[in-house]
């Protein structure tokens, strides 16, 4: 079993109204508009690209439904608009003269700024800072041939620590089929600095002053995509 969330209600005065500014100013898509009574449609819009969650457009249809209308989160901001390109989505803000609430600013998990629609419900757009994974390659060589087990018993504990870091994601060790004293090790952490926190960390210098491994060769490497 499994949840999403699929839809988040817009309350507005009048459909084609909502339909035009959000089409228009913010280049959304409709996915949906299903004619229900006389009075009610059931229309769903999206901006493009986008296939998880999406807008009701609600019509108010009473006094209280109206003056909640811009007001659905009591003046804060209400939506979030997620984007890879910050420029260009706050460029088409300013050339179909969306009104700018907040100017650009950057921000710990990104770069926002605020922006008001027709309704006044306020919108935040957010183009999130993304922190580059830092990958590494080792390859070992177990010293002696006859302490093949307690090698691999320690470099298993070492996988435990690391994993226990906060800053690591991957530890995967591989062993030769062709020579079983060759062990590989892929490594992926949240950034450089992760990865330097584990260079120094007490657990892998404990594991390098057991002298049971020498190092053949480290690679820092990238991932292709």
């Amino acid at each position: 079993m499994s949840l999403k969330l699929k839809h988040i209600a817009i309350v507005v005065k009048d459909y084609d109204e909502a339909i035009l500014y959000y089409t228009q100013k913010l280049n959304f898509v409709i996915i949906e508009d299903t004619k229900i009574s006389e009075e009610k449609r059931w229309i769903i819009i999206a901006p493009s690209n986008s296939s998880e969650c999406s807008f009701l457009l609600a019509k108010a249809v009473n006094e209280d439904q109206e003056n909640s209308i811009g007001n659905q989160t009591g003046g804060r901001v209400f939506l979030f608009l997620n984007t890879n390109n910050f420029t260009k989505e706050y460029q088409n803000l300013i050339s179909n003269n969306v009104k700018i609430i907040r100017e650009p600013k950057n921000e710990v998990y990104g770069k926002v700024a605020v922006f008001e629609d027709l309704y006044g419900n306020l919108w935040d757009l957010i183009e999130p800072k993304t922190t580059k994974l830092f990958y590494s390659t080792a390859i070992l060589n177990i010293i002696d041939n006859n302490n093949v087990s307690f090698a691999i018993s320690e470099i298993m504990k070492l996988k435990v620590a690391t994993n226990n870091e906060q800053g690591n994601i991957v530890f995967d060790i591989h062993q030769s089929k062709e020579d079983n004293l060759k062990i590989i090790i892929w490594e992926c952490f949240k950034n450089e600095a992760a990865f330097k926190e584990h260079l120094s960390s007490k657990h892998l210098q404990d594991f390098l002053n057991l002298n049971v491994v020498e190092i053949e060769n480290g690679y820092v490497t990238q991932l292709i995509e």
